[in-house]
């Protein structure tokens, strides 16, 4: 049934309909097998107690792998899909593509934000495409804090099209890339008394989880701690969530905004990321 021509496919469907008395048939794609995996995950999965989200399975038009490889923290791969172009996946999961474009811009609210003059730090951020188009509004300096240098390498590599050449250095005159874990440099900066006026967190997406509990979440809460700590009075936090059809994980992300303190408050925006197939949440936090 594999290699079936459509139209024979859809006669099978009309005649078991008949003998079948079926009310309504549907023919449905063949899965498509091979060395190139072409399915993955929306943001929504299920665990063995809870389904979370919508569960839907994804499939790409992928037609090959175009670099795969292990870092000491996680296995790296760029595909490429037709109509996406090149595709970043850590850990097997869509990171971005050179499609994405309305991602950064949505993350750094391109037009309604400043940043002209002003002093900003990137957390993670390693496929170079924040640092990019910041360097666009004429900051005054931009530090990003990576721990994978085999990442960047990668992109520098794969995915020109969305970094640039922001990559082929580790520091200019406008901005500094720190290979490293971003909560010792966080914590060094806390020492310098160095402050910002943007923090982006550029990391991991908030944890398909039904309790705020977990490494993930203990991870997410010291972000939150060192950054405010290292944002000017008047600054502002930058992060993005996960899929808006996670509602439950991403009210558990703002129950833990609202424990801080000092108190802040935030706003949200959503846009449709065309590698991720689904519309995606992005949070902006000041102090209140």
């Amino acid at each position: 049934m594999t290699n079936e021509h459509p139209q024979s496919g859809k006669s099978l469907e009309n005649v078991l309909a008949v003998k079948l008395k079926a009310i309504k048939a549907q023919k449905l794609p063949t899965l498509k097998r091979g060395d190139v995996s072409r399915y993955f995950p929306s943001s929504g999965i299920t665990n063995q107690l809870h389904s979370f989200a919508d569960e839907r399975i994804i499939e790409y038009d992928i037609d090959k792998v175009v670099f795969e490889a292990r870092s000491p923290f996680q296995k790296i791969q760029i595909m490429h899909s037709k109509t996406l172009g090149n595709m970043l996946l850590l850990d097997e999961l869509q990171n971005i593509a050179e499609s994405d474009l309305i991602y950064t811009e949505t993350l750094m609210c391109r037009g309604v934000e400043n940043y002209e003059g002003k002093e900003i730090c990137i957390l993670g951020g390693g496929d170079g495409a924040l640092l990019y188009e910041l360097l666009k509004e004429n900051p005054k300096h931009v530090v990003m804090l990576e721990i994978d240098e085999l990442v960047m390498q990668t992109c520098n590599k794969y995915l020109s099209v969305i970094c640039g050449d922001v990559l082929e250095k580790r520091k200019t005159e406008q901005y500094e890339i720190i290979v490293g874990d971003c909560v010792e440099y966080l914590k060094k900066f806390i020492a310098q008394g160095r402050k910002f006026d943007y923090v982006f967190g550029d990391l991991t997406d908030i944890p398909i989880t039904d309790a705020p509990e977990g490494e993930t979440w203990d991870f997410i809460r010291t972000i939150f701690e060192h950054s405010f700590n290292v944002l000017k009075a008047d600054g502002k936090y930058l992060t993005h969530g996960n899929g808006s059809t996670c509602k439950v994980q991403l009210r558990l992300f703002e129950e833990q905004l609202e424990l801080l303190r000092p108190k802040v408050k935030f706003t949200t925006t959503k846009a449709f990321v065309p590698s991720f197939m689904e519309e995606w949440l992005f949070y902006q936090v000041t102090f209140a």
